[in-house]
């Protein structure tokens, strides 16, 4: 437990060095998940997200997405395929805005890491259809680390969620313009309460880091399973 809570200190802290310009505006990230079975095996998964690049103004992003998910009979594994619509605004007073249509593959693994730490990782594929721009694809890893604060989870209320994902870009030559292969990196880490047994809310902080730029997001999640 020790090691990797000091893991998770240098995921979330230490990364912020990485970056050339820290942005000093502090974002609101707010985000609703939702799973509804449709069978043993089967269930429709998506999400509702809304960013500002303030706490309280400055429109960002939209974000609506949905997707079949089948669990294998090992049950330890999920795959997922979906698609997501997103609608962003520029920082500040600029003016424009960008659509995308986004199709996704998702590849989730449970790792057992005892009765107190639950730990996932997700494997993204995308596939990227942004508005007046070239076709793109990217890769995303992300690691979820839940800790609670009893030995049996069904009886922890609360918990201590982390997680760090980064953005890896499948073209770096693109219409008139290069990008790095390294897109982004998100790092977090916040506290969380069960509410019920299908319901549960996160509150947290978020470190976003890309090549150039560092950025800091208060990040308010709920999680619905129906």
């Amino acid at each position: 437990m020790k090691n990797l809570s000091s893991l998770l200190f240098i995921l979330l802290f230490c990364q912020v060095g990485l970056s050339q310009n820290g942005l000093s505006e502090t974002g609101l990230w707010s985000q609703y998940f939702y799973s509804l079975p449709i069978g043993n095996k089967w269930k429709v998964a998506g999400d509702f997200q809304y960013r500002t690049y303030e706490l309280s103004s400055d429109f960002q992003q939209f974000i609506a997405r949905a997707a079949v998910a089948y669990t294998p009979a090992i049950g330890v594994v999920e795959l997922h395929a979906g698609y997501g619509y997103f609608y962003g605004e520029p920082f500040g007073d600029m003016d424009g805005s960008t659509s995308e249509h986004r199709l996704h593959q998702d590849v989730w693994l449970d790792t057992n890491a005892g009765k107190t730490v639950s730990i996932r990782h997700r494997f993204r594929f995308e596939e990227r259809f942004v508005e007046n721009q070239d076709f793109r694809s990217r890769v995303r890893y992300t690691i979820f680390v839940n800790i609670h604060f009893y030995k049996d989870e069904q009886q922890s209320k609360f918990y201590l969620p982390f997680w760090n994902e980064v953005f890896i870009n499948g073209e770096t030559q693109l219409r008139n313009t290069t990008v790095n292969r390294f897109d982004r990196n998100w790092s977090f880490g916040g506290v969380g309460y069960r509410i019920s047994q299908d319901l549960r809310a996160q509150a947290g902080y978020m470190r976003e880091i890309t090549s150039n730029t560092s950025k800091g997001q208060l990040v308010l999640s709920v999680f619905q399973s129906f």
